[in-house]
Formats: C-alpha cells, sequence, structure tokens
C-alpha cells in the first residue's frame, strides 16, 4: 500500500483512542472543540498489500496540559508489524484556533491507556525531538532547492474542520516524488523499472507549521540532504506559494528496493558519488 493510506488508518486508530478517552463528539461535524495531529513519526516494518488484514493497538505514551503523545503499533494477522506510529497531538478549541486544557474525565480515563514507548517504535535513521524550522519559500530557493509540484488542496484531502490531514500532506508527497531526479536519479533509466527495481520509504517524521484549508495552493519542494550505501536521507517541504510559508516539513529516508525479491538493494560507490554532487546541505526541515 502506499504510504498515505497507512497514515489514514492511523487516522482511525487516534480517532477510536480519543473517544474512548470520553471526547464522544470529537469528530462529528459542528463540533467546537477536537484534537489534531501536529507531529508525526512511522516507520515501515512489514510492507502490508491491499486486502491484507490489519490490527492497530493505541496507546499513551505521555499526556500533556493541551497536547498528548500517542503509539500505534500495526500489525498483520500474524503478528508482524507493519509500522509504527509515534505522534504528538493537540487539543485545540476551534473557534479560536487555540490549543487549551484537557478537560478532567481525560485525564482520569488516560491512566489506564498510558504504556511506555515500545522499543519498535523507536526512530532509527531520524531524530525523533529534534526541531523542524519549516523554512519559507525564499529560504528554500537561496539553499538551492527546487519547486517540482504544486496543486491546490481539494475538500477530499481535509476532515470536517475543513483543515487539510496529515495523510493528505504524505499523499501529495508520494505522487509527486517519482519526479525527484536529484534523489532518484535511477528512475530516468527504464532499464530500472523494466528489472523489477523502485524505491521504498523505510521512516518518515513530518511536523505541520500552518494548517492550510480547501482551496489553499502549495509547491513541493524535495531536497537530497545524505547518501550512505543503504539508505538516502531527504527533506521535503510543502509550502504556501501566496504567502511563502511553511505548510509542513518532511524528514524522510528511504533505499533503493527490489520488487521481486522485497529487498533492500545497496547503492553503488559510483552512484554514491553522483548523489553527492546532488545533495542540498543547506536544506532543513
Amino acid at each position: 500500500m502506499n504510504m498515505r493510506h497507512y497514515v489514514h488508518k492511523t487516522d482511525e486508530a487516534r480517532r477510536g483512542l480519543i473517544i474512548r478517552l470520553g471526547l464522544s463528539r470529537a469528530f462529528r461535524p459542528g463540533v467546537v472543540s477536537t484534537v489534531r495531529c501536529r507531529d508525526f513519526h512511522i516507520k515501515y516494518q512489514g510492507e502490508a498489500r491491499p486486502g491484507n488484514p490489519l490490527r492497530i493497538d493505541s496507546a499513551i505514551i505521555e499526556l500533556g496540559e493541551s497536547t498528548a503523545q500517542l503509539c500505534h503499533i500495526m500489525t498483520h494477522r500474524d503478528g508482524r508489524i507493519a509500522a509504527t506510529v509515534v505522534e504528538t497531538i493537540e487539543h485545540v478549541y476551534l473557534p479560536e484556533d487555540k490549543v487549551f486544557p484537557w478537560p478532567e474525565r481525560v485525564r482520569d480515563a488516560a491512566m489506564a491507556f498510558t504504556v511506555p514507548l515500545p522499543l519498535p517504535a523507536k526512530a532509527r535513521n531520524i531524530k525523533a525531538n529534534d526541531p523542524h524550522l519549516g523554512m519559507s519559500l525564499s529560504d528554500l530557493d537561496a539553499a538551492g532547492a527546487a519547486i517540482i509540484g504544486a496543486g491546490t488542496f481539494g475538500v477530499s484531502e481535509t476532515d470536517i474542520t475543513n483543515h487539510v490531514t496529515m495523510g493528505s500532506f504524505f499523499g501529495r508527497t508520494t505522487s509527486t516524488v517519482a519526479w525527484f531526479r536529484d534523489g532518484w536519479p535511477e528512475f530516468e533509466d527504464p532499464a530500472y523499472h523494466e528489472t523489477g527495481m523502485s524505491a521504498a520509504l523505510l521512516e518518515m517524521r513530518a511536523v505541520i507549521h500552518n494548517y492550510p484549508k480547501n482551496g489553499d495552493a502549495y509547491a513541493y519542494l524535495p531536497a537530497l540532504v545524505g547518501a550512505n550505501p543503504y539508505t538516502r536521507e531527504f527533506v521535503h517541504n510543502l509550502v504556501d506559494p501566496v504567502s511563502g510559508k511553511s505548510w509542513v516539513s518532511m524528514q524522510a529516508s528511504g533505499c533503493k528496493f527490489d520488487l521481486n525479491t522485497r529487498k533492500l538493494v545497496k547503492t553503488s560507490e559510483t552512484e554514491l558519488a553522483e548523489l553527492g554532487l546532488a545533495m542540498k546541505p543547506g536544506v532543513k526541515a
């Protein structure tokens, strides 16, 4: 499945947990308060395909005054982990777009759902707690990043608050990244695909800086910032082309992938040298 589907399934799991914590109306039309995701880290550990039965177990890692860190473990029927998610959500009062404290009933209920961070969910190639800058369009341009995609968010990409969902950010990224020659020069060679070669996302962290709504435009600027024989490290930025402000910044770790063997393929020294010429170290998440 495309990575956006894992994120959309996590949206469902989050809603289920929040309802069990006592906010039973948080996702109904016309609500004045709800929760939204601000920081989302995912590791893909055992690929899922359409039709595969999946289960998600969700828990609270830490409950703050008005925010919470949640963990979701997605597993296959046989118990293999498909993906893990650690995310930070916030409790928001919609009329004023302000974060505000959890009610006492949520604090009381949270105790039964709180666990230590499971080991499989810990970050591997990405630093989970580093602050994201959310570079502006002008700063990204100065750092050498180029716009390779653009569009306008539609109603199907928003939630009941009319804000674009995390899954939609992931979707817009994956639908355009194949055009990113600096990061994946192999895609220019038809033989690469004909022999069953592709690429795979291993891990990604996204931080929302501003929430776009239905009808807002975006520009997509990716950058290759690191590479080794096993992985390539990227920063993806979606920005508002009108104001220049950042919508979301993403750190990503990916690899060459053989679709026939379903295994990672190492990058050669020659390929690494070519990638080194395309790196943009001034681009930050």
